[in-house]
């Protein structure tokens, strides 16, 4: 996956990359919505093996799989803690020798798991958080358009790969 910013700051090998919301995203103001900000960008830290210094403008790219993977663990795996929870409470009460109704108890079993599982995330984040695989790199940088290069033909988009 691809994405643009601008380099804000760099320290060695590392940058801090200001992204830009994709054209996609417009002006909607759904993410300013939902993150309970007005933030229209996001700040992140990225491998810089060209050494784009700050104020340029540059390409970061996500390997795909991983972006995926950090999703399901954020999204798809407390979820499943949820519903495991709400699952096993019923056979957990029986064989406490619970009786009644246990729904209200499931459901608070099932949030409990959830917490859980998002407390094992969080520790198993802080343990990955510097590892390279799951850090997006600088992979080019984006030059500037020069206004004749509108009507140029082809795909001149002004994106210079370093390798």
């Amino acid at each position: 996956m691809d994405q643009y910013g601008i380099v804000t700051e760099t320290r060695g090998d590392i940058a801090a990359v200001n992204l830009q919301r994709h054209v996609i995203c417009g002006q909607c103001g759904r993410c300013g919505i939902l993150s309970g900000s007005s933030k229209r960008n996001i700040l992140i830290e990225a491998h810089n093996p060209i050494q784009a210094e700050e104020g340029q403008r540059v390409v970061i790219e996500s390997d795909d799989r991983q972006v995926l993977f950090l999703a399901f663990m954020l999204y798809i795996v407390p979820l499943a803690g949820l519903v495991a929870g709400i699952f096993i409470w019923p056979y957990i009460a029986g064989t406490l020798g619970l009786e009644g109704s246990q729904d209200l108890q499931a459901v608070g079993a099932g949030v409990a798991l959830m917490v859980l599982v998002f407390y094992l995330i969080r520790k198993w984040d802080r343990r990955v958080k510097d590892d390279p695989k799951f850090k997006p790199v600088i992979t080019g940088l984006l030059l500037d358009k020069p206004e004749c290069e509108e009507n140029l033909p082809g795909d001149q988009t002004g994106y210079q790969e370093e390798k």
